[in-house]
C-alpha cells in the first residue's frame, strides 16, 4: 500500500512540475546577484545592452547565501538578511556563471509609473522579510519574460536552486444576493517540503481580505470590484492562521465578499491573487517545510451561478 501511495504522489509531482525534468544536467552553476555601478543607469533606463553595464566586484547576493527560488512566485530564500534599502533607484544583474541572466531595479514605492524590467521593492520589510527577495509585481503589471525564461529555469536547476511552489485555481463563483459572492479556490502543492499557507478557514474571511483583494472582474469592458473595507487588519501574522501543505496536497476553500456595485450574474474574466503570510525576518523556514511567500495570481473565464443567500 505505501509503494502504491508513493508512486501516486510522484506521477503527481512529476504532472505538476511540468517542464522540470527538461533542465537535468550535470554540471552546476553559480546564481548571484550584482550591483550594477552608479553613474551608468538612470531609475527609468530599460533599454541597454546587458553585457556593457559594468557591475560592483563583489556580488549583492552569493550562490552559497540562497536556500532556494519559488518559481510560482518568482521569490528568492536567503540564509541570512541582505540590505535592500540603500539600494533604491539602483540597478541589478542575475548571473549565472559568466552568463548575465536578466537586470532588473530596485523600485522604490513612492514612483506613480510601472517599473519596466523585474523589480526588488527596496522598502525592506515592507513586503517581504530581508532574508527573502521578491521579485515585485505592482498589480500584476510587469514584465515577466525576462522571469519566467527558460534559460533562468534550467541556470536555477544546475544550480540546484530551483522550487516549485504551489498552483492556485478558481473552481467556482456563486452569487450571493445583490452584491456579495462566494469564490471557491484551490491550491497544490507541487514542491517536495510542506508548505506554510494563509488558510481563511482559520483566519476568517475578514483577516484574508487583509492580505488580498480577493476576486474582482471584467464583464465586456466594465470593471467590477468589491468597493468595500470587509477586512480585519492586524501586526502579526498567528502561527495558528496557516494550513500546513504537504507535497502534493491540495487545500480547497471557499470564501464569501461583498460590496460589488455591478451584476454578479452570467459569463465573466474572473482576477484573484492567492497571497502569502507577511512575516519578518527569520520567521519563513519550519522544521518541516517553510512558509510559502508572494502572491499567484489567476486569471479564468468562469461563469458566476446564482444562489439565494
Amino acid at each position: 500500500m505505501k509503494t502504491i501511495s508513493y508512486l501516486y504522489v510522484l506521477v503527481f509531482l512529476t504532472s505538476c512540475l511540468g517542464d522540470v525534468e527538461n533542465y537535468r544536467n550535470n554540471l552546476q552553476s553559480d546564481i548571484e546577484i550584482y550591483i550594477i555601478k552608479e553613474g551608468q543607469l538612470t531609475i527609468h533606463d530599460s533599454d541597454f545592452d546587458l553585457n556593457s553595464l559594468q557591475p560592483e566586484s563583489q556580488p549583492w547576493v552569493k550562490s552559497s547565501e540562497i536556500e532556494l527560488y519559488d518559481w510560482s512566485s518568482h521569490t528568492f530564500y536567503l540564509k541570512k538578511p541582505v540590505d535592500k534599502g540603500k539600494y533604491s533607484g539602483r540597478h541589478f544583474v542575475v548571473v549565472s556563471g559568466d552568463e548575465r541572466l536578466f537586470a532588473g531595479i530596485f523600485f522604490p514605492m513612492y514612483m506613480s509609473s510601472f517599473p519596466q524590467l523585474p523589480s526588488i521593492i527596496p522598502e525592506d520589510d515592507l513586503f517581504s522579510p530581508k532574508d527573502v527577495i521578491l521579485f515585485g509585481q505592482f498589480g500584476h503589471q510587469f514584465p515577466t519574460e525576462q522571469l519566467k525564461s527558460d534559460k533562468f529555469k534550467k541556470a536555477l536547476f544546475d544550480a540546484g536552486l530551483l522550487s516549485n511552489g504551489i498552483n492556485v485555481d478558481l473552481k467556482q463563483l456563486k452569487s450571493k444576493g445583490e452584491n456579495a459572492v462566494e469564490y471557491t479556490f484551490e491550491v497544490t502543492n507541487c514542491d517536495t517540503e510542506t508548505l506554510y499557507i494563509p488558510d481563511p478557514d482559520k483566519m476568517g474571511d475578514s483577516r484574508f481580505h487583509y492580505i488580498t483583494n480577493g476576486v474582482w472582474f471584467f464583464t465586456g469592458n466594465t470593471y467590477c470590484y468589491s468597493n468595500l473595507s470587509d477586512h480585519t487588519s492586524f501586526e502579526n501574522f498567528s502561527e495558528s492562521w496557516f494550513y500546513k501543505l504537504k507535497p502534493g496536497q491540495k487545500m480547497t476553500r471557499t470564501v464569501e465578499q461583498s460590496g460589488f456595485s455591478c451584476a454578479l450574474s452570467g459569463k465573466v474574466n474572473c482576477r484573484f491573487s492567492f497571497p502569502g503570510a507577511k512575516i519578518k525576518t527569520g520567521e519563513w523556514k519550519k522544521p518541516d517545510g517553510r512558509v510559502w511567500i508572494g502572491n499567484f495570481y489567476v486569471e479564468k473565464e468562469m461563469v458566476i451561478n446564482y444562489r439565494n443567500p
